[in-house]
């Protein structure tokens, strides 16, 4: 039986339990997690030569900090943030670095034999000069690119949540950007309804999802194919007249970088339309305790351009209270998963959580395919929707819920504060939304 949840989501409440077991044992378990890593690195060796080119399909190294956790960063990617691109890319360039492309005042430099050990001294030697200079952090649809190994993947689901009900006005007027793998065409042309109006475009600057692309296409659903068409769902289903964007930065695997997530932060922040809301349900660790440097540069100049524009991030499921990036960045509201009245075991969670919801099992918007399971059974997806668990399906609700209430009038700030109110403090938790009967901005 369907489990009803905030302002109309429902739950498959088989999913969450096996998903939240799958989810916690990951956090939790360290020689799990290295298997993982592991999977992705040998995944991505035949990327290598590409990722010059493409910052959304990308080879990647593990960094091991001394100040914060591990961390996967681009192969051989320095970022640095100098408007004038003057003296750190003048070093980086006799160091045998070449500059890939630019975001705002973010540089993207690679040298292809540099090894993660050489990017961070060289990091460490720019930031001594006073350049603001890191890695080029891999932003992940989860820990890791969660479903990796087919752990916690979606599963099919006879939860049904309806068609888009006609003449729902919640959102109206209200334009929320969705940053993540992009956009399924099957899915945003089905006769449900939930995705209508998302334009679906082709090509290197397109936001198609390509489901099946990494490292080759074999005929079979990726990790996170779908991850950006069940976020935008979700948005939809709290909010169902808003106008949606979505935007391709992570490839299907749900694996991106911090300089593809900053890049179309600052385009989304210089469109002639720029979006009320911005939902990024993916997450990086930093190896060093600083906010990584694209995603807080494109952070803030989007708040300065645009100061009424609310910013929801993923708390991250690492089961940790190391803040994950951007979600900890002090702009951005930062949403973690709940089990009960409390975080589930495999959220993040700490003074920088924001705000909480249910995130188990829940019911929303997917494609179809195969997919290969963790025991190398196949799994069918021939319905609409699907089931998936994670903090990736909690910042959407949050997000959704913001542009509810603003479309009802309310500014972002108003939105924001208004949910608070309607929210009780739960310690590392955040503060835990209240129920949708009380969620009716009249002010």
């Amino acid at each position: 039986m369907a489990r009803a949840g905030l302002a109309g989501l429902v739950f498959d409440p088989a999913a969450a339990t096996h998903q939240h077991g799958e989810l916690a044992t990951l956090a939790g378990d360290g020689r799990l997690r290295d298997r993982v890593v592991a999977s992705v690195l040998a995944k991505r060796r035949e990327l290598a030569e590409e990722s010059g080119a493409s910052s959304t399909r990308v080879a990647v190294q593990r960094l091991d900090g001394d100040a914060g956790p591990s961390a996967l960063i681009a192969h051989g990617e320095v970022l640095i943030v100098d408007p004038d691109h003057g003296n750190g890319a003048r070093l980086l360039e006799r160091l045998g670095y070449r500059s890939l492309s630019s975001a705002g005042p973010v540089l993207r430099l690679r040298r292809p034999t540099a090894d993660a050990a050489e990017v961070a001294s060289v990091c460490q030697a720019l930031r001594a000069l006073g350049v603001a200079a890191a890695p080029n952090y891999v932003t992940a649809a989860g820990p890791v690119a969660k479903g990796a190994l087919g752990i916690a993947a979606p599963q099919p689901t006879r939860v049904d949540p309806g068609n888009r009900p006609a003449g729902d006005q919640r959102g109206s007027g209200v334009r929320v950007a969705i940053v993540d793998t992009g956009i399924d065409r099957g899915a945003a042309e089905a006769s449900t309804g939930w995705l209508e109006g998302i334009a679906v475009s082709d090509g290197p600057g397109g936001n198609r999802d390509l489901l099946d692309s990494v490292p080759a296409p074999d005929g079979f659903l990726d990790d996170a194919a779908g991850h950006g068409t069940f976020v935008a769902g979700i948005v939809r289903q709290l909010a169902p007249a808003c106008e949606v964007t979505a935007v391709r930065a992570l490839d299907s695997d749900g694996v991106g970088t911090e300089f593809a997530a900053a890049e179309a932060l600052f385009d989304l922040a210089d469109s002639p339309a720029p979006p009320h809301v911005v939902n990024l349900s993916l997450a990086c660790l930093a190896a060093e305790a600083l906010a990584p440097v694209a995603l807080r540069a494109a952070v803030e100049a989007m708040r300065e351009r645009h100061p009424d524009i609310v910013i929801v991030a993923a708390a991250g499921n690492d089961g940790s209270t190391v803040p994950a990036w951007p979600a900890a960045h002090k702009m951005v509201l930062s949403v973690g998963a709940l089990d009960g009245q409390r975080p589930a075991r495999y959220s993040n969670r700490g003074h920088w959580v924001d705000f909480s919801v249910p995130a188990d099992g829940v019911v929303s918007t997917y494609v179809q395919g195969t997919r290969v399971s963790r025991t190398g059974d196949t799994i069918e997806h021939t319905g609409a929707y699907a089931a998936w668990s994670g903090t990736s399906f909690a910042a959407p609700q949050v997000a959704g819920q913001v542009a509810a209430v603003m479309g009802e009038g309310a500014r972002g700030s108003e939105a924001v504060a208004f949910l608070g109110r309607a929210a009780r403090p739960a310690g590392e938790a955040g503060r835990i939304l209240a129920q949708p009967s009380a969620l009716t901005h009249d002010e």
